[in-house]
């Protein structure tokens, strides 16, 4: 298994498919939701593949010169529970990490602060109620970890 920048258009469409299919298509929400939040800065989307085959995604966003935003992270279920989802975040550290201090934040599910929390994020704003989720039990909490210069860990 590898993670490596999406680059061709076949992995890019890879990513947006596998966001769809374990994010939002088991919500009933519309085929091209994650259009709705696109944000408008440079994007980092990277992809974990075994084989040929993409078994998870991560897409982040830059906000500022020392902000960053993890906008959707999907693991291919038959992959869960495997550290694919860490060795994401973990290769997201790395390529930033020449520009430490930086600050990481992510909107959390409530399904998945436990994971962020294991990887050293920490809450820092409000509980977020998106009208889209929360009539399927689903807020967000605002969480971020700061990296200090050649201390990615």
């Amino acid at each position: 298994m590898k993670i490596k920048p999406a680059t061709t258009k076949r992995e890019k469409s890879e990513l947006d498919r596998l966001l769809w299919n374990v994010l939002w298509k088991p919500l009933n929400l519309p085929r091209h939701i994650r259009d709705s939040f696109k944000i408008d800065s440079p994007q980092i989307e990277l992809i974990a593949v075994d084989g040929k085959v993409i078994i998870g995604v991560l897409v982040a966003n830059w906000l500022s010169e020392n902000e960053i935003e993890i906008r959707h992270i999907a693991v291919r279920p038959d992959y869960q529970e495997n550290s694919i989802g860490t060795l994401l975040v973990e290769e997201l550290f790395k390529m930033v990490g020449e520009k430490a201090p930086l600050r990481i934040q992510i909107h959390a599910r409530n399904t998945s602060i436990g994971f962020f929390s294991k990887l050293g994020f920490k809450p820092s704003g409000n509980r977020l109620d998106h009208k889209d989720f929360i009539r399927q039990g689903i807020w967000v909490q605002q969480m971020s970890r700061d990296l200090a210069k050649n201390k990615l860990n």
